[in-house]
């Protein structure tokens, strides 16, 4: 008889079975553009603690680089994104307090200003630096890099077209 998680289709997959799995040549390879970037975002950090641009390392790198996408993105967009955004982004899968850590390692690493709103003193602006932008290059570069490793090809004609 069949266990439980056997019959729910949870039991485990021989080696030998991964060519039948039913996923896409593009699906592989986007799988494999974040395996990649497990990677390369291993080695990366470690760069970035052993050559100063971080005084210590962030709690999460994952938190973290969702910070550093978040604001970054808004930033170039025209906007600066407040806290309370950012833990609003984050309130399903990190607490606030959470979110306040990662913020306060980017104010001590130099790659971000946490600054009052002149408009409204209760809100605090999330300002990056040039810091941020140097590392950000480096960090965006190895994305790119990496997706090209494994076939897409950044064509904004064929993206505006929905294709």
């Amino acid at each position: 008889m069949r266990g439980r998680d056997e019959a729910a289709g949870a039991g485990p997959l021989a080696l030998e079975e991964r060519e039948g799995v039913p996923l896409s040549a593009e699906q592989r390879a986007a799988l494999a553009i974040d395996a990649g970037w497990l990677e390369h975002r291993a080695v990366f950090r470690r760069r970035m603690i052993r050559d100063g641009h971080l005084r210590h390392p962030w709690r999460s790198v994952f938190e973290a680089d969702m910070l550093f996408s978040l604001i970054g993105h808004n930033w170039l967009e025209g906007r600066v994104l407040t806290l309370k955004e950012a833990a609003t982004y984050f309130r399903d899968f990190a607490s606030e307090s959470t979110v306040m850590r990662h913020i306060e390692d980017m104010v001590a690493a130099g790659t971000l200003v946490r600054r009052p709103d002149p408009r409204d003193r209760r809100r605090l602006l999330l300002i990056p630096t040039a810091r941020l932008v140097e590392i950000g290059a480096m960090f965006l570069e190895a994305r790119v890099e990496i997706a090209r490793r494994y076939g897409f090809v950044y064509d904004p004609e064929r993206a505006a077209a929905g294709e």
